[in-house]
């Protein structure tokens, strides 16, 4: 009866072993992404209501793994985000571009965008601010 104890013992001790190498080497192996930005935020400047423009934001993946971006949210239906959709390798760039459609909009204007990814750093946050005349809004400001 011992015996089988003890087999049992050195069974299940050397099961937990095995799996908890084999994770370590699985997580060397897969690396890590990391997103590099060359800038967060991107103005403008002055733009008449109605207007729409576009900023394409440098992305680089200066990690050791693929690099997925899940997805994007925006805080304004006003924001379209284009990025890519397959993985950004190891060492290599690509593109986010924001469009920003300034109808209906007036004054000083910020709007954020979130990526999340599969990165180290799991959700980035950038950032578009604008200078919106808007004539409706002025015209019956006077009246």
């Amino acid at each position: 009866m011992k015996n089988v104890l003890i087999i049992l013992i050195l069974f299940i001790y050397t099961g937990c072993q095995t799996n908890t190498t084999n994770k370590n080497k699985a997580d060397k192996k897969e690396g890590t992404a990391k997103i590099e930005l060359h800038q967060d935020f991107h103005n403008f400047g002055n733009l008449q209501a109605g207007e729409t423009v576009a900023f394409s934001f440098k992305i680089k993946n200066s990690g050791n793994a693929s690099l997925f971006i899940e997805k994007v949210e925006t805080d304004c239906g006003c924001i379209k985000v284009e990025y890519p959709e397959e993985a950004i390798a190891p060492g290599k760039s690509d593109f986010m571009e924001v469009i920003f459609n300034s109808a209906g909009e007036t004054g000083k204007v910020y709007k954020s965008i979130t990526i999340f990814s599969n990165a180290e750093n799991k959700e980035i946050k950038l950032a578009v601010a604008a200078s919106v005349k808007n004539k409706m809004i002025n015209l019956y400001s006077k009246i």
